[in-house]
């Protein structure tokens, strides 16, 4: 019987090299590891290491499974998701911004996360994260919410602005170029309309008017709300020049670098900020507050949420939920959620000590008056025409009522209406 089994093991191992069918579908009993593919958003704070050091540690506790967790721009990973799934070739898993589920969803692209995630991991979560339940489904699981915020440099203001106005006579009085700037603002277009956010938001505007069945109509974003922010806007950038050099040619990842050289006296910024500006090596006092509404106004700040999506055709769906699990202990989201800056997401991390700092204390305060994106499929589109309005107004192309005007005909021509 024993030279029988060996000459049995030697025939299938010269078969498996004949027909180049890797060895490890035959281990464990002849089956192949359940592949999880997790597309893994590049955010700010988040290191190499980090991601190599939790990929290792699921694949070694786990011989069934193998987790490939694949680093993605994310201002490619709108169209690298939706390209996967045209092409029915989609990841398990992806972080998402939680909006883009729409789209998905009217595409039959993803599944209710609920129905591969334990219930443990599940009610471990805090209900206001759960952002991503449409229609009572849990169509994404939170994996990092948090409202945007000022940041400054104390070592040159000490002035915590009330209004959008203080602000901008702050960043004046600061401003030195090329030592310091009052401002760091992005000016190229990238994924997020962030900043244009920040303004229009500060000023008690909105994106678009709500209909009384909930859903959203015409544009609102170029009335008089939407245009004192961006005149505001072009103000600060084209006329005072207070903002960075080259701001046109920098978006979000290039231009916060300079504020945490010590470069900057304000900026708008997310929960990120400080584990960011310590890999950075920021030396100067950091110190942060609300981002400030227009004087009059009754403003808000701009709370961002992502998900991570599971993908109907992709082929091990349960494993990938076993990964989540993993993934959600405190050991490692927690750590994620520390560097990325971000108030954590589940209960039990959010009793951590790291997380009782004057950092997550402003945040929780932002978190009480701020507001998301519209939740819309076709946002993504929309911000996009949105931004090139932005930039004409810098160039001063064109004015911001009529750069505004233009975006909002096309847009709602976009939408039908």
């Amino acid at each position: 019987m024993k030279r029988k089994a060996t000459i049995t093991l030697i025939a299938l191992v010269l078969g498996a090299l004949i027909i180049g069918v890797p060895l490890f579908m035959y281990a464990g009993g002849g089956e192949k590891k359940a592949t999880v593919t997790f597309f893994w958003a590049l955010y700010d704070g988040l290191t190499e290491e980090f991601r190599a050091e939790l990929q290792d540690a699921f694949n070694a506790a786990h011989e069934d499974i193998e987790v490939d967790i694949v680093p993605v721009d994310w201002n490619l990973m709108h169209d690298k998701i939706t390209t996967a799934i045209a092409g029915g070739k989609p990841p398990e898993l992806s972080v998402v911004g939680t909006r883009w589920l729409l789209e998905f969803m009217d595409v039959d692209g993803i599944v209710e996360v609920s129905q591969y995630v334990s219930k443990a991991t599940l009610d471990n979560i805090a209900p206001g994260a759960m952002e991503a339940k449409i229609g009572g489904k849990l169509m994404g699981l939170p994996v990092a919410a948090g409202a945007r915020i000022l940041a400054y440099n104390a070592d040159v203001t000490s002035v915590v602005p009330k209004t959008m106005e203080e602000l901008r006579g702050a960043a004046i009085r600061a401003h030195d170029p090329p030592n310091m700037y009052g401002l760091i603002m992005p000016g190229q277009k990238f994924t997020e309309l962030t900043d244009f956010a920040y303004h229009i938001y500060a000023a008690g505007g909105d994106f678009f008017e709500m209909k009384p069945d909930g859903t959203y109509g015409k544009s609102a974003f170029n009335g008089p709300e939407g245009v004192k922010a961006l005149e505001f806007m072009v103000q600060m950038a084209a006329e005072d020049e207070i903002v960075q050099d080259g701001y046109l040619s920098l978006d979000r990842m290039s231009s916060h670098p300079i504020f945490y050289k010590g470069k900057g006296a304000y900026t708008f910024i997310g929960a990120w900020v400080e584990s960011a500006y310590n890999q950075a090596g920021g030396t100067f006092e950091l110190k942060y507050a609300q981002i400030p509404p227009f004087e009059g106004d009754d403003g808000t700040t701009l709370i961002i949420t992502d998900s991570i999506a599971m993908f109907k055709d992709a082929e091990n769906l349960e494993a990938a939920g076993v990964f989540l699990d993993f993934f959600y202990q405190d050991e490692w989201k927690a750590v994620f959620d520390e560097s990325i800056g971000f108030p954590p997401v589940t209960m039990s991390a959010a009793r951590l000590p790291q997380f009782q700092t004057p950092l997550y204390k402003v945040l929780g305060e932002a978190a009480m008056r701020s507001k998301g994106w519209p939740l819309m499929a076709e946002f993504a589109e929309v911000t996009d025409i949105i931004w090139d309005a932005n930039v004409e107004a810098f160039l001063g192309e064109k004015t911001p009522q009529q750069a505004l005007d233009d975006a909002a005909a096309e847009i709602d021509r976009l939408r039908g209406m």
